[in-house]
């Protein structure tokens, strides 16, 4: 199995390079417009909505969905929405049941959201065909299985079947991508009963064939309640590769699994890699 090692000391934070593009940011990166929030189901929840932010300009902006991870909120991942919107992209920060777990609910929430957030920025000059998902830890994990195609759709969804969407690229930092049949409070003990099938990115391989993926691991002692081993990526990009996936393995040095704030290695990692998979999109 080859990983990519990134050294996080030779990556540019957000803004540091301008983007290709039909719409670019200086080198200094975008100044960005005023977030709004908006609820992707009807009626409309906290639990449920979104922060977007995006360049202040106009211009034909890239879309980028992110999630957070179990059990936190979209504040977690504040710090990656601002850089990757400041290379820029619109992106749209969710909040969603991550305290669920491997439920069909979960992947269900994160796939509107998808198609929300699409819809969205085709109502605000978006650039529509370059669409990344990013997910952390649980974020990636259930998010996996909503990138693939696992997800109904959900009743009460702000858009109705039609405007379903899925992305054209997937990253995910530290994803447990064996949340469905392991039981990370239990020594990775077999997840007794399963989760739902929808939920468990595996059963879903094979749908979204041309769905990229980056699959980034910190290289960090992990001092998070449970430990998400580089395993749980490499498997599941051989599974991937094996069906026929551009999918890789990218390895942060100096990635933890919570510390992932501005100019944290993490950080830096994620807007790094969703500028490049924008640029080859």
């Amino acid at each position: 199995m080859t990983a990519v090692a990134i050294a996080a000391g030779l990556l540019c934070a957000a803004g540091c390079s301008a983007q290709e593009g039909p719409s670019a940011c200086p080198t200094e990166g975008c100044e960005l417009a005023e977030p709004r929030t908006l609820g992707y189901t009807e009626p409309a929840s906290v639990l449920r909505e979104m922060t977007i932010i995006g360049p202040a300009d106009d211009g034909s902006w890239p879309v980028v969905i992110l999630a957070h991870g179990s059990v936190q909120h979209r504040s977690a991942v504040s710090d990656w929405a601002t850089g990757i919107a400041a290379g820029g992209a619109l992106t749209y920060n969710v909040e969603w049941p991550s305290g669920v777990g491997p439920a069909e609910e979960a992947v269900d929430s994160l796939a509107c959201a998808i198609s929300v957030a699409v819809d969205d920025a085709a109502a605000h000059g978006g650039d529509t065909a370059r669409v990344v998902y990013v997910g952390h830890s649980l974020g990636a994990g259930i998010g996996a299985a909503a990138a693939l195609g696992g997800a109904a759709h959900l009743d009460g969804c702000a858009v109705g079947a039609e405007a379903d969407r899925l992305p054209d690229a997937f990253v995910g930092y530290e994803g447990p991508y064996d949340v469905a049949t392991v039981d990370y409070t239990n020594d990775r003990a077999p997840l007794d009963p399963p989760g739902d099938e929808a939920a468990d990115p595996y059963a879903q391989i094979g749908g979204n064939p041309d769905l990229v993926l980056r699959l980034l691991h910190g290289d960090a002692e992990d001092f998070s309640w449970f430990d998400i081993p580089l395993s749980a990526s490499e498997d599941f990009a051989d599974a991937l590769r094996a069906a026929g996936y551009d999918a890789e393995v990218v390895l942060v040095e100096g990635g933890e699994h919570i510390e992932i704030w501005e100019d944290t290695p993490p950080q830096v990692a994620v807007v790094a890699q969703v500028r490049e998979l924008l640029d080859e999109l």
